[in-house]
């Protein structure tokens, strides 16, 4: 028998979606089971295809969508929309939905649906429309051994958030450089932070220009994200990564953002978006656009310390208890 819990959290691959379901899991108050999903290939077939399904998971996925159900899944992204829908069809449609991003179908589908700018998501009275996504860095008190590693850098302490490639964007290692060369004429100290999808190319060349002077290279578990996040005075983020500039703004800190170049498949696909063949299902240049429009963020060279005027999580967290 699975495991009895009134939320399910269907996790996925990627880090920063799973980070913010759990934060979002977290404030909601009640206890809550996440799901790790492992897909076939079915997984590429749209939603729409699919419907209320579980067969785009592994077999050792599907074993753990299994009774007692949930009063409420929280989901992210549109691989595990399939599943959220069946997991409401088995509980005898008792089961609320909420979805983070675009789950890619319509979100009268669902109980609510919270999309940030990048996603072309119809309006609908059940659609939260937030600026920018759910902070994943809660506020954590830095260990004596993580004070002492953050004393020995002179401030103001530069964080570097670093991301790496999608699908339609290429973080290359000669950007980040120059983006280092350029924190480097400034007085204080940079700390540099790896993700999961910072290639280890770039991550070795980062490494070694900030070798042997008064910077900060961290690269596992220490210092923590969430106390490197609170301790910055200054954040810097390669602009793949909504999780990471969302982190940032949040904090009410200087934000500057550094863009990352078109790949081979950016350029096909948006190039196609211009002669009105496609439009792409997630297109960040709207993010960007919409908080350097609205000062939340700047550049390297020109941070801005933007103000939100409202807790992007605590808005999300009144619209999933108002369902309950």
């Amino acid at each position: 028998m699975a495991e009895a819990a009134p939320v399910w959290v269907l996790l996925g691959q990627r880090t920063g979606d799973n980070n913010q379901l759990l934060r979002l899991a977290a404030e909601i108050g009640l206890p809550f089971r996440p799901i790790e999903l492992r897909y076939n290939s079915l997984h590429l077939l749209p939603p729409k295809l699919l419907g209320a399904s579980l067969a785009s998971l592994r077999a050792e996925s599907r074993k753990a969508i299994a009774p007692p159900w949930p009063d409420l899944v929280l989901g992210i992204g549109y691989r595990s929309t399939p599943v959220a829908l069946a997991i409401r069809e088995l509980s005898g449609d008792s089961a609320k939905l909420v979805r983070l991003g675009n789950p890619r179908l319509d979100p009268r589908r669902f109980d609510l649906v919270i999309t940030t700018p990048q996603y072309r998501v119809a309006g609908a009275a059940n659609v939260l429309r937030l600026p920018v996504g759910i902070s994943t860095a809660p506020k954590v008190e830095p260990a004596p051994e993580e004070k002492d590693w953050l004393a020995k850098l002179p401030r103001p302490h530069r964080l570097l958030l670093l991301g790496g490639d999608t699908f339609m964007w290429k973080l290359g290692a000669g950007e980040v450089l120059q983006t280092v060369a350029r924190l480097e004429q400034k007085p204080g100290s940079i700390i540099a932070v790896a993700s999961g999808r910072s290639s280890d190319a770039m991550l070795n060349a980062v490494e070694r220009e900030l070798a042997g002077n008064e910077h900060g290279f961290v690269r596992g578990r220490f210092p923590r994200y969430p106390v490197l996040i609170g301790d910055a005075d200054e954040i810097h983020v390669t602009a793949d990564s909504v999780a990471m500039i969302s982190d940032a703004i949040a904090t009410g800190r200087p934000v500057g953002l550094i863009h990352p170049r078109k790949s081979l498949s950016g350029d096909l696909f948006y190039g196609l978006e211009k002669l009105g063949v496609g439009v792409p299902v997630r297109d960040i240049r709207r993010f960007w656009n919409r908080i350097e429009r609205e000062g939340l963020a700047g550049s390297v060279e020109t941070p801005v310390a933007g103000k939100l005027g409202f807790d992007p999580l605590s808005e999300a967290v009144a619209a999933v208890r108002k369902l309950l």
